[in-house]
């Protein structure tokens, strides 16, 4: 087994419990092994526990199990890829950016990460063809959030993470060979060259790794934090964008800016109408 989906949810729960430990722990364990959950259907809903207690319509994702890091985590859009209102919302316990993605799902979000799932395996596949060997679930991960579509309002959210699930443009990032895979030592930088050819509409690079496990209940999960930069040829640098983490609405709805991130295991730098030449991505 290279897939497990989870269809399922229980009450909303706002921490770093257990149950997130141990679906942490098994990615640690078999790092190919790729975890998909929905998010839960209760996007109405308000919590009444964790920094994001008594915030309406925030932090309503049914499960502390879904906390985990090291997971997929997928909420429900319409056939008009608007987010269904019953789809729950991020973010995560500790500000982290929930959910993940998003794909079609008008019965609710067990039908959307089973989308998600059945994608998983397809890229998994495609992996397979080309390396005869299975990718860590941070590659998939990383496919899945750099192919998808971006949905309203522009930029990552915690309505829709990193868009809606496009299933033949996270084929073709594998086919065509569209990414890096490496480690890094505790203060070492990496860097990958890349070399952008004219009339490019969009630059877009998501960075994703395995986190080790956290401790239960702790305020912030994020053991090891990697640094995403892309610098480009006139020399001017991009960090990737995050969200504003304060327990109100008008601060979680704020857009993404651009700022160094030490909350999540994804990140992700895009770059509108890049001029052309050798960008430089450090990790």
């Amino acid at each position: 087994v290279s897939v497990q989906n989870h269809s399922y949810g229980v009450d909303i729960e706002n921490y770093y419990g257990a149950g997130a430990l141990a679906y942490d722990h098994s990615v640690a364990t078999h790092p190919a092994l790729l975890h998909v959950f929905s998010a839960g259907n209760k996007g109405l809903e308000t919590s009444n526990s964790g920094i994001y207690a008594n915030v309406p319509g925030f932090a309503n994702l049914t499960g502390n199990f879904k906390m985990a890091k090291n997971a997929l985590l997928v909420g429900a859009v319409d056939s008009f890829e608007a987010v269904a209102s019953f789809s729950s919302h991020g973010p995560a316990h500790d500000g982290r950016l929930k959910p993940d993605l998003v794909a079609f799902g008008q019965d609710g979000s067990s039908g959307a990460a089973a989308l998600v799932s059945g994608a998983g395996a397809a890229v998994q596949q495609a992996f397979w063809e080309q390396t005869d060997s299975l990718p860590s679930a941070a590659f998939v991960r990383a496919v899945l959030l750099n192919s998808a579509d971006d949905v309203a309002p522009r930029g990552p959210d915690f309505f829709s993470g990193f868009g809606n699930l496009n299933f033949k443009n996270a084929l073709q990032t594998v086919v065509n060979q569209q990414f890096e895979t490496g480690a890094a030592a505790n203060g070492e930088t990496r860097i990958f060259n890349l070399e952008l050819p004219p009339n490019v509409q969009q630059l877009k690079i998501t960075l994703a790794w395995d986190d080790a496990p956290a401790a239960p209940n702790a305020a912030i999960s994020l053991i090891n934090d990697l640094d995403l930069k892309v610098a480009a040829p006139d020399g001017s640098a991009w960090l990737p964008w995050s969200l504003s983490t304060f327990p109100h609405p008008d601060s979680l709805l704020l857009p993404a800016v651009r700022r160094h991130d030490s909350l999540n295991n994804v990140e992700q730098v895009t770059l509108d109408f890049p001029q052309p030449g050798q960008y430089e991505v450090q990790v």
